[in-house]
């Protein structure tokens, strides 16, 4: 028998093998136990091939050794007291991606809106709330729940070859075979290619001395594959092993392999019979089904899921009502199918209906009785109206509306309200009626007198363009750093005309605003949940300006600070002046002029050439032939002390070259610091104004990372080196 094995995998081929017609080899057959021999066979091809015996029918008929048909898969498996079915819906995570269960080969994964996300905490995220943070949930996600691996990748990359070593990409991968080193502040890491239960890990030995042969990491690997900070991959696998092979060949983690659980067909249905009392926020279900006890149902407009849920035990009862989120009026298709048995979608369109709505007259009416606890950015407005619940409002400076909103369905008549920060002055506060019928508005004058106690906004909000304006609303882009609130002015001639607050969700918030009449305008943003300086921007409502911008920037170079911006659009401009303020935003001062060129539209720069110390404000003033002019935002550029540093030879041996400019002259003192923050060496340098080149002697240094600091005009630029062995 182990000649006709060696005939059946001579090849590396599984096929037909056909009994030889030599009486020796008949008779020697003949006296092998058919089971035992099959037994024998399968053994020998580590069970996953079916081999079935001819001698039964006729002798002249070939033995068949074919690989065996996989067992299906469950769609629904069990783990951590859970049932887990594939495809089944979560929720959606923060930036509203849907998440979805996936099952392969009896393992739990993530479907983050098509991918298999390597983060499975976003379950703690999700809208819907589906996994609460709790301990119990933690364990649950840890216990069961897959991050990415190589069986979830788009190419399947894993193979073997004759000789049962894995292969990835094709490459034969050695078990046992060091693969690199990575280099990093504590020492050297060794990595190995480790077979562990049929799975390519990466095995990783921390120094000489780690004798431990169960320590599995790879998170080293991409950065050695890299050479981050002298790590490098041994001579045979430089320029062959590449990120992708260690994503799509290497495991993580041990994966994790839920129980499975049998399919559940229901017996029949179920099938909608009728909907019923449809509104924007429920609907009456009625269906027939057999072995039916609750239902998965999902709303859909044009294709898309827009509301879905499933529902409690019906206890035998073929009729439900399902309610939801508010919907828009319009068209809609309900589908369901079984949730404790699968069954087939079944679906039908209705039809939400513009609902017809009747406001009473308000009743005692609206008024502001009394604002309370004024702060310049919130008040609790007390008022009267025994069925007023909702109500817009506005607070108006002047005849100007420098705030605006609406409330949600109050249940009291007392409102909290939040708005943009307003300054300390006064005010009328405007309320109408939205649920009620009455004949005007009531009005409140109050005054806003605080001592502002927001903190300093970690950088920004800097307003870098408008992307794009009309007569109701306004998109544009900022820059800035845990910035949760902006506080936004349109200004006309410097009286603002239009404020109100907006959370931005990303970097090009949309503002709206009550209509606003031909003419040109300014937009201005500042911190709301924080203090920042005002920053602003040029835009015209059904009207051109004389020269439109975009892209206005400054950064600071070896020789001051370049401003950069581009001309869109212009028509009858003239010229640019450039204007400076100190960090305070006072003291303006003119720094130059620049003319529009002969193709009026392009970039254009400025270079100051001496700024001040610290940080800048820049603005461009764009002026028309007639001499009508508009201004634009302005950017803050803060200058370095020292710029254009470059330290070399590094590695070094005996010594380090230091090379940069510097904005002023003075001593300064220049420490080198080890790996752990300790300082080992410190030595005084003369700067002179203008570029420096000094030499550092570090020869009795040990081998190794460190950093170097020099302290000038109350800076501390931080410079890194590596003293060679």
């Amino acid at each position: 028998m182990k000649f006709l094995l060696k005939l059946v995998l001579a090849g590396g081929v599984v096929s037909s093998v056909a009994a030889a017609p030599n009486i020796d080899v008949e008779n020697t057959l003949a006296r092998v136990d058919s089971v035992n021999l099959e037994n024998s066979i399968a053994s020998e091809l580590n069970g996953s091939y079916e081999i079935t015996n001819p001698y039964a029918e006729a002798a002249e008929k070939p033995y068949t050794i074919a690989a065996k048909t996989a067992a299906p898969l469950a769609n629904r498996v069990s783990c951590g007291g859970r049932t887990w079915t594939h495809g089944e819906y979560l929720g959606r995570t923060g930036d509203d991606q849907p998440v979805w269960v996936r099952l392969q080969d009896n393992r739990i994964y993530l479907n983050w809106n098509g991918r298999v996300p390597d983060n499975i905490w976003i379950l703690f995220h999700l809208k819907e709330g589906t996994f609460p943070v709790n301990d119990a949930n933690s364990r649950l996600i840890e216990t069961c729940v897959n991050p990415v691996d190589p069986s979830t990748n788009p190419v399947n990359l894993l193979g073997t070859n004759g000789s049962g070593q894995i292969t990835c990409n094709n490459v034969v991968m050695p078990n046992g075979e060091r693969l690199g080193i990575f280099r990093g502040p504590t020492g050297n890491t060794y990595q190995f290619i480790k077979y562990v239960n049929g799975l390519l890990r990466v095995m990783i030995k921390q120094g000489e001395n780690d004798d431990r042969t169960e320590n599995y990491q790879m998170g080293l690997l991409i950065e050695t594959i890299q050479g981050k900070d002298g790590s490098e991959l041994d001579q045979k696998w430089r320029g062959v092993l590449t990120p992708d092979m260690v994503n799509g060949c290497f495991w993580p983690t041990t994966p994790k392999v839920a129980t499975p659980l049998p399919d559940n067909n229901c017996a029949s249905g179920p099938t909608i019979s009728n909907i019923t009392n449809i509104s924007q926020t429920a609907l009456s279900l009625a269906f027939s089904a057999s072995g039916v006890s609750s239902l998965k149902w999902r709303i859909k407009s044009n294709g898309n899921e827009v509301r879905s849920g499933t529902t409690n035990d019906l206890g035998g009862a073929t009729s439900v009502n399902l309610s939801y989120q508010s919907l828009a009026p319009g068209n809609y298709t309900l589908e369901i199918e079984g949730n404790n048995c699968s069954s087939a979608v079944n679906s039908r369109a209705f039809t939400i209906e513009q609902p017809v709505v009747t406001v009473p007259d308000c009743q005692n009416g609206p008024s502001v009785t009394g604002i309370n606890a004024i702060t310049p950015s919130s008040a609790t407005v007390n008022f009267g109206g025994d069925n007023l619940r909702v109500f817009s409002w506005r607070i108006l400076q002047g005849s100007y509306a420098v705030a605006s909103g609406k409330t949600g369905t109050l249940t009291s008549n007392s409102a909290n309200l939040t708005f943009n920060y307003l300054q300390n002055g006064n005010y009328t506060f405007e309320l109408r009626a939205e649920d009620c019928k009455a004949s005007g508005a009531a009005t409140r004058d109050f005054t806003v007198s605080a001592t502002d106690t927001r903190a300093t906004c970690t950088r920004g909000p800097n307003l870098q363009s408008i992307v794009s304006s009309g007569e109701t609303t306004l998109q544009f882009r900022f820059d800035g750093e845990n910035v949760f609130a902006i506080d936004w002015k349109i200004k006309q001639n410097g009286n603002v005309i239009r404020q109100n607050r907006v959370a931005p969700q990303n970097n090009t918030p949309v503002i709206n605003y009550n209509t606003l009449p031909t003419g040109a305008y300014t937009l201005e943003i500042q911190g709301g949940s924080c203090k920042s300086t005002a920053s602003l921007d040029a835009f015209g409502v059904n009207v051109a300006l004389p020269i439109y911008i975009s892209n206005f920037e400054g950064k600071a170079v070896e020789k001051g600070v370049e401003l950069t911006w581009n001309v869109v659009a212009e028509q009858d401009g003239k010229e640019f002046e450039i204007l400076r303020y100190d960090d305070r935003m006072q003291n303006e001062a003119v720094l130059g002029k620049v003319s529009l060129t002969d193709q009026r539209t392009g970039r254009y720069s400025f270079l100051d050439e001496n700024p001040l110390t610290g940080t800048n404000y820049y603005q461009l003033k764009q002026i028309d032939i007639d001499g009508t002019f508009t201004k634009s935002k302005i950017v803050a550029v803060k200058t370095d002390v020292l710029t254009g540093t470059v330290v070399s030879p590094n590695p070094a041996s005996d010594y380090v070259n230091v090379q940069f400019s510097s904005r002023s002259a003075s001593t300064s003192d220049v420490t080198i610091y080890n790996i752990a923050g300790q300082p080992v060496s410190t030595s005084t340098i003369r700067i002179s104004a203008g570029k420096n080149a000094h030499r550092i002697n570090v020869k009795k240094l040990g081998g190794g990372h460190y950093f170097m600091k020099i302290n000038h005009g109350g800076e501390g630029t931080k410079l890194r080196f590596i003293k060679a062995e």
